[in-house]
């Protein structure tokens, strides 16, 4: 038996936190909202997608914060990106390179941590 690979990321948010959510997960980030089955229609939260990319955004209740473990996205283009999330409002910190990866942390409306990754090949270097 073997992993074959991740179906989908889920991170919990705070109750009544679907319009925050939206925001920056679909406007800042890029996701797509996609129809959830039947069965999880009627529960706050929603579900996103992008690229082969499965997040699922749950309500829990008490609220805590992911702070420790979360995603890390890869993304075409990490300074304008950060730029984006700044502008925003939200605190974007540089990290350090990263096996060929330059990386940004920042957190959602929530406090969950996530992590920004882009390839180093991919960066258009200034003179």
């Amino acid at each position: 038996m073997t992993v074959l690979g991740l179906q989908h990321i889920n991170l919990p948010i705070a109750p009544d936190g679907d319009k925050l959510a939206r925001e920056f997960y679909v406007d800042l980030l890029g996701f797509e909202e996609i129809e959830r089955p039947e069965i999880a229609r009627h529960q706050q939260g929603g579900w996103f997608s992008v690229g082969s990319v499965n997040l699922h955004l749950s309500v829990q209740d008490p609220f805590v914060a992911n702070k420790v473990g979360h995603p890390a996205f890869v993304v075409d283009d990490i300074m304008k990106l950060t730029e984006h999330l700044r502008d925003a409002g939200y605190e974007v910190s540089e990290d350090p390179t990263f096996i060929g990866f330059l990386r940004r942390t920042t957190h959602d409306p929530f406090g969950n941590r996530v992590e920004l990754m882009q390839p180093e090949d991919m960066v258009q270097h200034k003179l």
